[in-house]
């Protein structure tokens, strides 16, 4: 804006009355608008002249039209009610979670995490329960061991707090949407996050990602309160903000490892280009709560070196050490493509169609977003700092999905930031018509071919599900599948995609009518097949065969007697891990039969061909899936 005279805020009451011929000494008539506020008394207040340029004035009438004359979105009630739409998560997140028949541990992930958690329990150690030095910070296994401590050992008790982590991180989306983008984009942000199918899988089980991810979204949503405000209070930094930020952001080594260095890494080009000229990297309140967050690391590194001598410093770092340089699979960058897909098609769905447009938006890079303080947050927060963690773990040698989840805040910022983008252009349809200058290819071209790629994709799955493509998946997958549910999910996924792309081309309507119903659609759409795969048990009930063998009241009382030893004898499998999660008493786990026959119980978990090699007098009280509790009978 060129020029002004008598510049007032305008207040949101009256009647906004622009007068095009009126104009100010010195400037003619055809580069200036006066705007004059109307009061209900009728009389007329301050004016303000404005000389914008074609593209600042399609702006300026959109604000005014969008502020003056507001949607039902606007609503001021519905404003108000917005920072509880996470809170629509919730029946998605329980769905089925108290149904204890409805829940069985991850074979080998989750079975870990819960045995490793019952060892704080049962040895009442906080640092160092286990044998031999860790891999692992013992953050995550606090939560569990706390959880289970409250409601009892069960994989439910297990699972709680992760519940809530999830719901947790979908408000703080919303929090940092509403900050850099609007209510309403932050809101639809939580609602994508939620419904994504990696995301919406690892919320329900017990995944140390989900704590150290809240965290570190608690940590940026506290920066950006602190970046987002006003130049003339920039200057002032508020000291329990920048505190807090630095404990959030040291404890998710705490709780995740070297690990959670990825999205920290990935957030230092915004944080350093954004806190330039400002200092507040040089804060001593950031850097004092970096110190406190650090010091349950400290000690536990410290009581590990006690423990278990160097290896307790060595073997953290020799953990991540060959994830990257190949010492587990594949060679160094080669696991770029298998991420690229994960985030951009398969783990995405159902909002993997959109995210390429997302990212290519003019919302991120037009030249609308350029000069913008929000447009600066948006290239770098929401798009630079997920971009850095992909090349991250493309340098890594193992591909494991989970380890890309903290992408997937920033993946769905990024589809609600384009989505009201759209939404915002046609609150200003009227003005781009009239105004050459402002870009409307962006809208409905790109609306178009996102249209397109819902009806190819839908239509592969269909062609998928009536051909013989289930039965091959069936052939290859050596997991056990029920192929009428996965059959049910694809056909309710597609059926979500098609309804999409017919909203968008219903006779008589045109595209502005339907953006509204083609957005409600995608975000019901994707709630709808989140809640199909948990009821069907494609999340949540991984193992209901072996938890169903282990819950039989006979065996339940014979686990219950004494305490279950668990003989290797050099084999490895992921049954062991459930034997001893699920197990009443644990025991001790040994590596031979020799070591067992010497110092173990009564009661022992053995592989049913390492039979034969038994010794000793036995009694067999329970066989199935290829493990047998064997009863010894000791003489003394």
């Amino acid at each position: 804006m060129a020029c002004t005279q008598n510049a007032h805020p305008l207040p949101r009451v009256g009647v906004l009355l622009i007068d095009p011929f009126a104009s100010p000494r010195g400037k003619p008539p055809d580069q200036c608008l006066v705007i004059r506020q109307s009061h209900r008394s009728g009389k007329s207040g301050n004016y303000s002249v404005i000389t914008p340029s074609m593209p600042e004035l399609g702006n300026f009438i959109a604000t005014v039209a969008q502020e003056n004359h507001p949607g039902p979105m606007h609503n001021r009630r519905l404003q108000q009610l917005l920072p509880f739409t996470p809170l629509l998560l919730l029946p998605l997140l329980l769905w089925n979670f108290f149904d204890a028949s409805q829940q069985s541990l991850l074979p080998w992930d989750e079975g870990l995490y819960m045995e490793r958690a019952r060892l704080f329990l049962d040895q009442h150690e906080p640092w160092t329960p286990f044998s031999q030095a860790h891999h692992k910070t013992p953050g995550h296994y606090w939560i569990v061991a706390l959880s289970m401590g409250l409601f009892g050992v069960s994989d439910i008790a297990a699972r709680f707090p992760f519940i809530l982590l999830a719901l947790l991180s979908a408000w703080l989306v919303y929090g940092i949407g509403s900050l850099i983008l609007s209510r309403r984009a932050g809101a639809m942000a939580s609602l994508i996050l939620g419904t994504s199918y990696l995301w919406a899988v690892h919320s329900r089980t017990i995944s140390p990602n989900m704590a150290y991810i809240s965290l570190f979204l608690g940590g940026v949503l506290l920066l950006l309160q602190e970046l987002v405000k006003p130049a003339r209070s920039s200057a002032k930094f508020c000291r329990w903000r920048l505190y807090f930020v630095g404990v959030l952001f040291a404890l998710t080594v705490f709780l995740r490892s070297a690990l959670a260095l990825l999205p920290l890494v990935g957030l230092m080009p915004w944080l350093l280009k954004q806190a330039r000229g400002r200092k507040i990297l040089m804060s001593p309140w950031l850097w004092l709560g970096l110190a406190c967050g650090a010091l349950p690391t400290l000690i536990w590194v410290w009581k590990s070196i006690a423990a278990y001598g160097i290896a307790g410093f060595m073997e953290p770092l020799n953990f991540p050490w060959k994830k990257v340089t190949g010492g587990e699979t594949g060679f160094p960058f080669s696991s770029f493509f298998y991420y690229f897909g994960s985030i951009f098609f398969l783990h995405t769905i159902p909002w993997s169609p959109l995210l390429p447009f997302a990212v290519t938006s003019p919302n991120l890079w037009g030249k609308e977003a350029v000069g913008q303080t929000h447009g600066f947050h948006r290239r770098w927060l929401l798009f630079a700092t997920p971009a850095i963690i992909l090349l991250l773990l493309a340098f890594t040698s193992s591909q494991h999905k989970h380890y890309a989840l903290p992408i997937y805040p920033f993946a769905a910022l990024m589809i609600a930031a384009d989505l009201e983008y759209r939404l915002a252009g046609t609150t200003s349809s009227s003005a781009n018509k009239a105004l050459p200058g402002r870009s409307n290819g962006m809208g409905w071209q790109s609306l178009r071919r996102i249209v397109l790629v819902h009806f190819f994709l839908a239509c592969i799955i269909l062609a998928f599900c009536l051909s013989d493509g289930l039965p091959t998946v069936k052939d290859i997958n050596m997991t056990l599948v029920d192929m009428r549910r996965l059959y049910v999910v694809l056909t309710l996924l597609s059926s979500v995609w098609l309804l999409a792309g017919l909203i968008i081309y219903w006779p008589r309507r045109s595209l502005q009518q339907s953006l509204k119903p083609w957005i409600t659609c995608h975000i019901l759409g994707g709630y709808l097949v989140i809640l199909g795969t948990v009821h069907l048990g494609f999340v949540g009930n991984y193992s209901p065969e072996v938890k169903a063998f282990l819950r039989q009241p006979d065996l339940q009382n014979t686990l219950s007697t004494a305490p279950v030893d668990l003989v290797k004898n050099g084999r490895v499998s992921r049954m062991t891990t459930l034997l001893r999660a699920y197990s009443p008493i644990m025991g001790q786990s040994w590596a031979s039969f020799d070591e067992f026959k010497d110092q173990g119980g009564p009661l022992a978990w053995i592989y049913e061909p390492d039979l034969t090699e038994l010794d000793f007098p036995y009694r067999i009280l329970a066989q199935d899936h290829g493990i047998v509790l064997i009863h010894v009978q000791r003489h003394e």
